[in-house]
Protein backbone atom coordinates (compact mmCIF):
# COMPACT_ATOMS: atom_id res chain seq x y z
CA UNK A 1 0.00 0.00 0.00
CA UNK A 2 1.40 3.04 -0.93
CA UNK A 3 1.93 6.33 1.03
CA UNK A 4 -1.07 8.51 -0.43
CA UNK A 5 -3.63 5.24 -0.31
CA UNK A 6 -2.71 4.84 3.47
CA UNK A 7 -3.26 8.49 3.91
CA UNK A 8 -6.66 8.75 2.22
CA UNK A 9 -7.50 5.47 4.57
CA UNK A 10 -6.38 7.41 7.68
CA UNK A 11 -8.74 9.89 7.23
CA UNK A 12 -11.81 7.94 5.83
CA UNK A 13 -14.88 8.19 8.00
CA UNK A 14 -14.28 12.26 7.90
CA UNK A 15 -14.10 12.37 4.22
CA UNK A 16 -15.28 10.31 1.00
CA UNK A 17 -12.42 8.10 0.12
CA UNK A 18 -11.04 7.37 -3.47
CA UNK A 19 -9.22 5.25 -5.79
CA UNK A 20 -5.60 6.26 -6.28
CA UNK A 21 -3.32 5.54 -9.39
CA UNK A 22 -0.43 3.26 -8.58
CA UNK A 23 2.21 5.95 -8.77
CA UNK A 24 0.61 7.58 -6.36
CA UNK A 25 3.47 7.49 -3.07
CA UNK A 26 3.61 11.69 -3.12
CA UNK A 27 0.48 13.61 -2.17
CA UNK A 28 0.34 17.18 -3.32
CA UNK A 29 -1.56 20.10 -2.34
CA UNK A 30 -1.82 23.38 -3.39
CA UNK A 31 -3.46 26.44 -2.52
CA UNK A 32 -3.05 29.65 -0.36
CA UNK A 33 -1.51 30.58 2.68
CA UNK A 34 -2.86 33.90 3.36
CA UNK A 35 -2.17 35.69 0.58
CA UNK A 36 0.61 33.38 -0.96
CA UNK A 37 0.04 30.28 -3.45
CA UNK A 38 1.92 27.55 -2.53
CA UNK A 39 2.17 23.64 -3.42
CA UNK A 40 3.14 20.93 -0.75
CA UNK A 41 4.47 17.35 -1.24
CA UNK A 42 3.48 14.86 1.43
CA UNK A 43 4.44 11.19 2.32
CA UNK A 44 3.06 9.64 5.05
CA UNK A 45 4.34 6.58 7.62
CA UNK A 46 1.39 5.46 10.11
CA UNK A 47 0.30 8.90 11.76
CA UNK A 48 3.86 10.76 10.79
CA UNK A 49 3.75 13.27 8.09
CA UNK A 50 6.96 14.60 5.83
CA UNK A 51 7.81 16.25 2.61
CA UNK A 52 8.24 19.89 1.44
CA UNK A 53 6.29 22.92 0.45
CA UNK A 54 7.43 26.13 -1.57
CA UNK A 55 5.90 29.42 -1.92
CA UNK A 56 5.30 29.59 -5.66
CA UNK A 57 6.95 33.54 -5.61
CA UNK A 58 10.05 31.97 -4.22
CA UNK A 59 12.18 29.42 -4.88
CA UNK A 60 13.22 27.39 -2.00
CA UNK A 61 11.53 24.55 -0.81
CA UNK A 62 10.49 24.16 3.00
CA UNK A 63 10.69 20.84 5.01
CA UNK A 64 7.81 19.78 6.66
CA UNK A 65 7.29 17.37 9.76
CA UNK A 66 3.82 16.54 11.12
CA UNK A 67 1.16 14.20 11.91
CA UNK A 68 -2.25 13.20 11.46
CA UNK A 69 -4.97 11.45 13.60
CA UNK A 70 -7.55 9.43 12.52
CA UNK A 71 -10.53 12.27 12.99
CA UNK A 72 -8.73 14.20 10.48
CA UNK A 73 -6.81 16.61 12.72
CA UNK A 74 -3.43 17.43 11.69
CA UNK A 75 0.03 19.59 12.33
CA UNK A 76 2.50 19.77 10.59
CA UNK A 77 6.14 22.24 11.78
CA UNK A 78 8.12 24.08 9.15
CA UNK A 79 11.72 23.62 9.19
CA UNK A 80 14.88 24.66 7.87
CA UNK A 81 16.94 22.15 5.43
CA UNK A 82 20.60 22.91 7.20
CA UNK A 83 19.77 23.70 10.63
CA UNK A 84 16.51 21.82 11.47
CA UNK A 85 15.13 25.36 12.91
CA UNK A 86 11.66 25.09 13.35
CA UNK A 87 10.31 28.62 11.44
CA UNK A 88 6.36 28.15 11.80
CA UNK A 89 3.59 25.55 12.06
CA UNK A 90 0.43 24.03 9.99
CA UNK A 91 -2.55 23.40 12.22
CA UNK A 92 -5.96 21.98 10.31
CA UNK A 93 -8.47 19.32 9.88
CA UNK A 94 -9.34 17.45 6.29
CA UNK A 95 -12.93 17.22 5.01
CA UNK A 96 -13.94 16.72 1.56
CA UNK A 97 -10.28 17.01 -0.27
CA UNK A 98 -9.42 20.38 1.44
CA UNK A 99 -7.00 20.97 4.26
CA UNK A 100 -8.09 24.39 6.06
CA UNK A 101 -6.48 25.45 8.96
CA UNK A 102 -4.21 28.10 10.63
CA UNK A 103 -0.17 28.77 10.03
CA UNK A 104 1.86 30.35 12.70
CA UNK A 105 5.15 31.61 12.48
CA UNK A 106 7.92 31.57 15.06
CA UNK A 107 7.21 35.50 15.61
CA UNK A 108 3.34 35.01 16.08
CA UNK A 109 2.34 35.82 12.74
CA UNK A 110 -0.64 33.85 11.62
CA UNK A 111 -2.37 33.72 8.25
CA UNK A 112 -5.24 31.25 7.61
CA UNK A 113 -4.05 28.62 5.22
CA UNK A 114 -6.72 26.08 2.38
CA UNK A 115 -5.17 23.70 0.31
CA UNK A 116 -6.74 20.99 -1.81
CA UNK A 117 -5.68 18.02 -3.01
CA UNK A 118 -4.24 18.31 -6.30
CA UNK A 119 -6.11 15.64 -9.05
CA UNK A 120 -6.39 16.66 -12.65
CA UNK A 121 -6.25 20.74 -11.99
CA UNK A 122 -4.20 21.04 -15.21
CA UNK A 123 -7.12 18.96 -17.80
CA UNK A 124 -7.88 22.07 -18.95
CA UNK A 125 -4.49 24.25 -19.33
CA UNK A 126 -3.49 25.31 -22.63
CA UNK A 127 -0.24 27.41 -23.52
CA UNK A 128 3.66 27.61 -24.16
CA UNK A 129 5.91 28.53 -22.50
CA UNK A 130 9.58 29.51 -22.69
CA UNK A 131 11.56 30.91 -19.57
CA UNK A 132 15.54 30.44 -18.28
CA UNK A 133 16.87 31.24 -15.00
CA UNK A 134 20.44 32.10 -14.10
CA UNK A 135 21.60 31.88 -10.84
CA UNK A 136 25.97 32.83 -9.16
CA UNK A 137 27.38 31.10 -6.55
CA UNK A 138 30.24 33.18 -5.68
CA UNK A 139 31.37 31.25 -2.89
CA UNK A 140 32.64 28.36 -5.02
CA UNK A 141 32.16 30.16 -8.54
CA UNK A 142 30.33 28.58 -10.52
CA UNK A 143 26.80 30.02 -12.46
CA UNK A 144 23.89 27.49 -13.21
CA UNK A 145 21.67 28.26 -16.31
CA UNK A 146 18.39 26.39 -16.75
CA UNK A 147 16.05 26.83 -19.81
CA UNK A 148 12.37 25.27 -20.46
CA UNK A 149 10.46 25.08 -23.56
CA UNK A 150 6.91 23.80 -22.26
CA UNK A 151 3.91 23.35 -24.76
CA UNK A 152 0.23 22.15 -23.28
CA UNK A 153 -2.93 21.86 -25.38
CA UNK A 154 -5.80 20.72 -23.00
CA UNK A 155 -3.66 19.05 -20.00
CA UNK A 156 -1.20 17.16 -22.77
CA UNK A 157 2.29 18.27 -23.12
CA UNK A 158 2.87 18.97 -26.23
CA UNK A 159 6.76 20.25 -26.19
CA UNK A 160 9.38 19.89 -23.56
CA UNK A 161 13.04 20.40 -23.68
CA UNK A 162 14.93 21.55 -20.75
CA UNK A 163 18.70 22.14 -20.16
CA UNK A 164 20.86 22.95 -17.14
CA UNK A 165 24.54 24.19 -17.59
CA UNK A 166 26.78 24.65 -13.90
CA UNK A 167 30.13 26.68 -15.44
CA UNK A 168 32.87 27.45 -13.46
CA UNK A 169 34.99 30.24 -12.93
CA UNK A 170 38.13 28.34 -14.46
CA UNK A 171 35.76 27.39 -17.56
CA UNK A 172 35.23 24.04 -16.80
CA UNK A 173 31.37 22.99 -17.47
CA UNK A 174 28.98 20.17 -16.66
CA UNK A 175 25.23 19.95 -17.92
CA UNK A 176 21.75 18.11 -18.42
CA UNK A 177 19.54 18.12 -21.61
CA UNK A 178 16.37 15.94 -21.59
CA UNK A 179 13.35 16.44 -24.05
CA UNK A 180 10.02 15.26 -24.84
CA UNK A 181 11.08 12.64 -27.60
CA UNK A 182 13.35 11.03 -24.86
CA UNK A 183 9.94 10.87 -22.75
CA UNK A 184 6.56 9.43 -22.47
CA UNK A 185 3.40 9.98 -21.15
CA UNK A 186 2.39 7.50 -18.05
CA UNK A 187 -1.11 7.42 -15.82
CA UNK A 188 -0.75 9.44 -13.00
CA UNK A 189 -3.38 10.92 -9.74
CA UNK A 190 -1.71 14.36 -9.67
CA UNK A 191 -0.97 16.44 -12.72
CA UNK A 192 1.14 15.42 -15.76
CA UNK A 193 3.60 12.74 -15.40
CA UNK A 194 6.28 11.96 -18.26
CA UNK A 195 8.88 8.76 -17.50
CA UNK A 196 12.26 8.12 -19.88
CA UNK A 197 11.46 5.81 -22.16
CA UNK A 198 13.95 3.35 -21.57
CA UNK A 199 12.47 3.87 -17.68
CA UNK A 200 11.43 0.79 -16.41
CA UNK A 201 9.63 1.96 -12.99
CA UNK A 202 9.66 -1.63 -11.10
CA UNK A 203 13.27 -2.58 -11.83
CA UNK A 204 16.69 -1.18 -11.32
CA UNK A 205 17.91 2.75 -11.83
CA UNK A 206 18.39 5.14 -13.09
CA UNK A 207 15.11 6.33 -13.04
CA UNK A 208 13.87 9.59 -14.69
CA UNK A 209 10.32 10.85 -14.46
CA UNK A 210 9.09 14.54 -14.86
CA UNK A 211 6.01 16.11 -12.99
CA UNK A 212 4.07 18.93 -13.66
CA UNK A 213 1.80 20.13 -11.60
CA UNK A 214 -0.12 23.81 -11.48
CA UNK A 215 -2.21 26.18 -9.30
CA UNK A 216 -3.90 29.05 -10.31
CA UNK A 217 -1.07 30.93 -12.82
CA UNK A 218 1.65 28.84 -11.88
CA UNK A 219 3.49 25.39 -13.58
CA UNK A 220 5.76 23.41 -10.94
CA UNK A 221 8.11 20.99 -13.08
CA UNK A 222 9.32 18.63 -11.08
CA UNK A 223 12.72 16.72 -12.07
CA UNK A 224 12.84 13.05 -10.97
CA UNK A 225 10.90 12.12 -7.54
CA UNK A 226 12.61 11.43 -4.12
CA UNK A 227 10.12 9.58 -3.18
CA UNK A 228 11.59 6.58 -5.64
CA UNK A 229 15.38 5.25 -5.67
CA UNK A 230 17.44 6.64 -8.08
CA UNK A 231 15.07 8.72 -10.00
CA UNK A 232 16.94 12.24 -9.97
CA UNK A 233 16.63 11.77 -13.63
CA UNK A 234 20.25 12.05 -14.48
CA UNK A 235 19.44 8.27 -16.57
CA UNK A 236 17.25 5.82 -17.25
CA UNK A 237 18.11 2.44 -18.45
CA UNK A 238 20.91 3.05 -20.40
CA UNK A 239 20.55 6.37 -21.31
CA UNK A 240 21.94 9.33 -19.99
CA UNK A 241 20.63 12.93 -19.62
CA UNK A 242 23.44 14.54 -17.54
CA UNK A 243 27.16 14.33 -16.97
CA UNK A 244 28.98 12.97 -14.17
CA UNK A 245 28.57 15.99 -11.90
CA UNK A 246 25.83 18.08 -13.14
CA UNK A 247 22.35 17.64 -11.78
CA UNK A 248 18.75 18.92 -11.91
CA UNK A 249 16.52 21.63 -9.83
CA UNK A 250 12.70 21.81 -10.39
CA UNK A 251 11.46 24.89 -11.82
CA UNK A 252 8.56 27.50 -11.14
CA UNK A 253 7.11 28.92 -14.52
CA UNK A 254 4.76 32.27 -13.69
CA UNK A 255 2.13 31.71 -16.41
CA UNK A 256 1.09 35.36 -16.63
CA UNK A 257 5.06 36.74 -17.14
CA UNK A 258 6.63 33.78 -18.85
CA UNK A 259 8.86 33.81 -16.71
CA UNK A 260 10.76 31.18 -14.29
CA UNK A 261 12.73 30.08 -11.22
CA UNK A 262 14.82 27.44 -10.10
CA UNK A 263 13.78 25.98 -6.78
CA UNK A 264 16.67 24.97 -4.21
Amino acid sequence: MNAAMRLSLAICGVLPCQATSADADTLYLSGTVGPYPVLLALQRDGPALDGWYVYLRQDKQIRLDGKVAKDGHFSLDEETALSNEKTGRFDGTIADGRWRGRWTGMSGKSLPFILREDGHELAGQSGAYFCRTRKTDAEFGYTYTQTLKLGVDKGRVTQFETARSERGSGGEEQGCQIGLSDLRPAESSSGMLLRAKGDQPNGEGPHCSVRILGTGEWLYVQMGDPTEPDNDCKGAGDTMYCSPRAFWTDMVVDTKTNSCKSVE
